[in-house]
């Protein structure tokens, strides 16, 4: 007879929180999957699909990219689903002789890894994008660059899971929690009670509220960010295109408007970004928003106008202090484990979960993993170790 009791409950049902239920159920781990909404609702299922590895700022970072980008291509087949993958390559814009300089050492350091990077005059730029208007521009840096559909990446992982016997609770708000000599034993939900040796938190946004549930306040921010997704097309876009500083505006505290723009498979176009600070979760899009990410469409493609849009969308875009990723046991509670915040999610979710999974089932006890150090929750809390 099925009980409420599990090895481990997963709150989230977005990127993380359905990968990881699937590294576990190969571990055949009794886990469930709690998510107040639908599968992929949250900040996830505003994702372009993009698998980056120009944005990565450090080396370490990078061999992480790398190392998750090179896992793609066969993911589908593993997880038994299309999940439409293919590599357009980015372009990303360049304006400045500051802008020029700088990547010109990104793309020496993405060759030195042997990946695909170089910087192309503007003249180039206008053959390989030729209804792009960007005259201006000092070129743009190009490296290779995949894509995928974000709902497939979800959904393949979600059903694999269940496959593997993962039980999924699907719009069941968590409310709170039970709590005895500093574990979580339980979680409610929808007024039910489910109990757990471990409990993660992969919430993304909305971790920073349920970590004040349990008074374990975490250092946790988000941006309301906007974008749109326009009528199939036809191909009109070889890469995948943006501008520089497009993640500083996504983790800053100004309200600004970038330029990324995307041709998926089907034809559609998605077009971001709209960025604004915020302090609490609106999923509407903005009157601001909408109009300012139009026009920036406009200023660079020009040809668009008009243009049918089928669907905008707006999310919160969460980040910490660091901009990395928030990782590992929460120092508050002994079987609490935090998995937030991440950046680069596709191609770095299929690596990060594998090491989660590792790290709470082979280290219980010492709860240590020199791999997922630099991302532990407690580096943003004085005088603890752990």
């Amino acid at each position: 007879m099925k009980t409420n009791n599990y090895d481990i409950i997963i709150i989230g049902a977005g990127f993380a929180g359905c990968a990881l239920a699937y590294q576990f159920s190969k571990e055949n781990v009794e886990t469930l999957l709690i998510e107040s909404g639908g599968i992929c609702s949250g900040t996830s299922s505003a994702c372009a699909g993009r698998a980056q590895i120009i944005e990565s700022e450090t080396d370490e970072y990078l061999k992480i990219v790398l190392a998750g980008f090179s896992k793609l291509p066969d993911l589908g087949k593993e997880l038994e689903i299309d999940l439409e993958w293919e590599t357009p390559g980015h372009l990303t814009l360049l304006f400045s002789d500051q802008e020029l300089f700088k990547f010109k050492q990104i793309t020496s350091k993405l060759n030195s890894y042997g990946i695909n990077a170089e910087i192309i005059g503007s003249d180039l730029l206008q053959k390989l994008e030729p209804f792009l208007h960007a005259n201006n521009s000092k070129g743009a840096a190009y490296s290779i660059e995949g894509h995928l559909n974000p709902f497939k990446f979800c959904l393949g992982y979600l059903n694999a899971a269940r496959k593997n016997g993962v039980d999924i609770k699907l719009h069941s708000k968590v409310t709170n929690f039970q709590i005895n000599n500093q574990k979580v034993i339980g979680v409610f939900a929808n007024g039910e009670l489910f109990s757990s040796q471990i409990v993660i938190l992969a919430t993304g946004a909305w971790t920073g509220s349920l970590s004040r549930i349990l008074n374990c306040e975490l250092p946790l921010s988000f941006t309301k960010a906007e974008a749109m997704v326009s009528q199939p097309l036809p191909k009109i876009l070889s890469h995948h295109i943006g501008i520089s500083g497009f993640y500083e505006a996504v983790h800053g505290q100004d309200k600004r408007v970038t330029l990324g723009i995307g041709q998926h498979r089907n034809g559609c176009l998605v077009i971001s970004n709209a960025i604004q600070p915020a302090s609490i979760i609106d999923r509407s899009s903005s009157a601001w928003g909408m109009p300012s990410i139009s026009n920036q469409l406009q200023k660079f493609f020009p040809v668009l106008n008009p243009i049918n849009i089928l669907r905008t969308w707006s999310a919160p875009s969460p980040f910490s202090k660091d901009s990395l990723p928030i990782i590992g046991w929460m120092p508050h509670y002994d079987n609490l484990y935090i998995a937030t915040a991440f950046h680069l999610a596709i191609p770095t979710i299929p690596i990060f979960t594998e090491e989660i999974m590792h790290h709470i089932l082979e280290s219980p006890e010492k709860k240590h993993s020199e791999f997922l150090k630099p991302f532990f929750p407690n580096r943003f809390y004085a005088h603890n170790e752990r």
